[in-house]
């Protein structure tokens, strides 16, 4: 008999797998949105398993709930930097940015995350042209909708060629969220980020 809920005694990898094989039960079942509540479950004990976050997003897209798609996604590209594949957590990045222009306006403030999120790991990969490009479309999602928001210009995160400050995040965006910062910074430093954000 597959045992239903996990008890607080057991392992965080027991209990994981116990909420999995309950969720799978559950979508086989057709209840994907109990089976939605035993992957969040899951994947809040454990941040770091990639295919976890993806599977989680992808039931929630499916469900049509974007915001905690683009979490979950968002979890995922941190889980695949910190497992040493920073190019992996650029699809699940993109698509985190896709699920939230259909928020816009209301939730600008989390799109302008994502977005920036999105283009420091390009830049940090070395695809600067594609960073540009997200921050540009980022900006034009914006005024499509209505917000008044805006990303920086890749030029204004470029670091300065004299000590200063870096540069300030939108104006919509919390000033703890650490997203903005030199372009040079560390892939420790992204996942540190990227990590922050994707808390609930």
């Amino acid at each position: 008999m597959i045992q239903t809920t996990p008890k607080p005694t057991d392992s965080v990898q027991l209990q994981v797998e116990t909420l999995t094989t309950v969720a799978k039960k559950l979508t086989a079942e057709g209840k994907e949105a109990q089976a939605l509540e035993a992957y969040k479950t899951a994947s809040g004990l454990m941040l770091g398993a990639p295919w976890l976050q993806h599977r989680t997003a992808e039931l929630a897209r499916k469900l049509k709930q974007p915001e905690v798609a683009a979490l979950h996604y968002r979890r995922a590209a941190a889980a695949f930097i910190r497992a040493g594949f920073p190019k992996r957590a650029l699809a699940p990045l993109r698509t985190a940015w896709q699920m939230s222009i259909v928020l816009l306006p209301g939730n600008a403030s989390a799109f302008i995350t994502i977005g920036l999120e999105f283009a420091n790991v390009q830049r940090e990969l070395g695809f600067a042209a594609d960073a540009k490009l997200t921050l540009t479309n980022t900006n034009l999602a914006l005024e499509a909708s209505g917000s008044a928001e805006r990303v920086p210009t890749a030029a204004e995160l470029e670091p300065s060629k004299r000590k200063s400050k870096p540069p300030a995040a939108a104006g919509g965006e919390a000033p703890d969220s650490g997203v903005v910062s030199s372009v040079r910074s560390s892939s420790s430093g992204l996942l540190s980020r990227l990590e922050t954000a994707a808390k609930p």
